[in-house]
């Protein structure tokens, strides 16, 4: 007869593996399995929030590039590049008068695909709507994205009728950027930025064309970069909202641009007192058809992210034009810019900026260092970013 013998397996050391027992995690092991987890996480979050931002940074250096090539096509058409801003007319034309403060975006709206709102939008003394952006057309047009900033997320706009934006054209590398028919006047160092100025209430009609920085060269000559739209547009948050600082004047007939970084009172890391707030004339980002200087441009005076000041607002409750207005981002360590030749580069909060307790100059080199070059279109400086 024959027998089957069983084979008993053993292991380490002779245990009988068939009659083992199974058993589950202690709660000591289950709670380091969930610490390990949650360190995975906290290591993988920033790496996403991180790669989030590089897609925004990304779509809005491609917005910065159209509205750059806009300038350049604006100037294939009609031979010079487009105002800059507040009493700023379109030479020659009836669309606009110097009256209705018609912003720089205005003027190149057909050359990025949005002839029709250009169409629609008006602005001259005898119109029904002499404020562009008073127009039917502005209120009914929506958002428009591409002038938008994707990590600029919150947003106030006072009026539902205005629109906001995410990004102004240079002033260039002064403090006062209202242009004087006077020689003798100390503001009439103003304008050394690309744009074309016209005040018809002072005779002034300035054309800016590629060859006015035949000198620096288009690679050398910033044109546009960004702005924050405020949560609250009568806040005191240092980089969104406009502070009004008298001390930026301090008697010198260019001012100071150091003093605004110095001299607010500051009540936490980004935001200053309250008797600093400009109150409900703060438009910068939130009015993108306005051609008001604080609400249109930037100054290449201090550095990107830096407060914003005005020496005080006019007699109407507006910004007076005197002050300093970097551009501002909600990227990391600094923002997205549009050289003249085309090209974006993105301008870090820590480029050499000069020195910038000197007053402005009429001619020749910038006293802020790189960035006031950048500026510049004919100072004779050669930068490199």
């Amino acid at each position: 007869m024959l027998t089957c013998r069983k084979k008993v397996l053993t292991w380490g050391g002779g245990g009988n593996i068939g009659n083992s027992r199974f058993r589950g995690f202690t709660l000591v092991e289950l709670l380091v399995v969930i610490a390990i987890i949650g360190m995975l996480i906290a290591l993988l979050l920033p790496a996403v929030q991180a790669a989030r931002e590089a897609a925004r940074r990304m779509q809005c250096t491609n917005h910065v590039k159209q509205i750059t090539l806009s300038l350049h096509n604006f100037h294939d058409t009609r031979g010079l590049f487009p105002p800059l801003g507040d009493l700023f007319g379109e030479q020659g034309s009836s669309k606009f008068s110097y009256a209705a403060s018609a912003g720089t975006l205005v003027y190149i709206l057909p050359f990025m695909e949005l002839t029709a709102l250009y169409d629609g939008v008006t602005g001259y003394a005898n119109d029904a709507y002499p404020a562009p952006w008073d127009t039917p057309a502005a209120h009914d047009s929506g958002l428009i994205a591409t002038v938008l900033c994707p990590s600029n997320s919150e947003r106030s706009i006072k009026n539902p009728g205005w629109l906001p934006k995410n990004y102004v054209f240079s002033m260039g590398d002064g403090c006062w950027a209202q242009h004087s028919t006077n020689p003798a006047d100390g503001h009439h160092v103003a304008m050394r930025g690309m744009f074309a100025y016209n005040n018809t209430a002072a005779g002034v009609y300035v054309r800016k064309t590629f060859t006015s920085c035949s000198n620096d060269g288009t690679s050398n000559t910033i044109a546009v970069s960004e702005c924050l739209t405020p949560v609250d547009n009568a806040g005191a948050d240092v980089r969104s909202n406009v502070a009004i600082y008298p001390g930026i004047w301090e008697g010198v007939p260019h001012g100071k641009p150091f003093n605004c970084m110095v001299g607010l009172t500051m009540t936490g890391r980004y935001t200053f007192d309250q008797s600093h707030v400009a109150g409900g004339s703060n438009y910068r980002g939130e009015i993108a058809f306005c051609g008001w200087l604080s609400s249109n441009g930037f100054t290449t005076l201090t550095p990107p992210n830096s407060p914003i000041c005005v020496y005080e607002p006019n007699a109407s409750g507006l910004h007076d034009r005197w002050g300093t207005f970097p551009p501002v981002s909600n990227h990391t360590g600094g923002v997205n810019a549009g050289l003249f030749d085309g090209s974006v580069r993105f301008i870090s909060n820590t480029i050499n900026c000069g020195d910038t307790n000197a007053t402005a100059v009429r001619t020749g080199p910038s006293p802020y260092g790189v960035w006031g070059a950048l500026g510049t279109p004919n100072g004779g400086e050669s930068v490199s970013l």
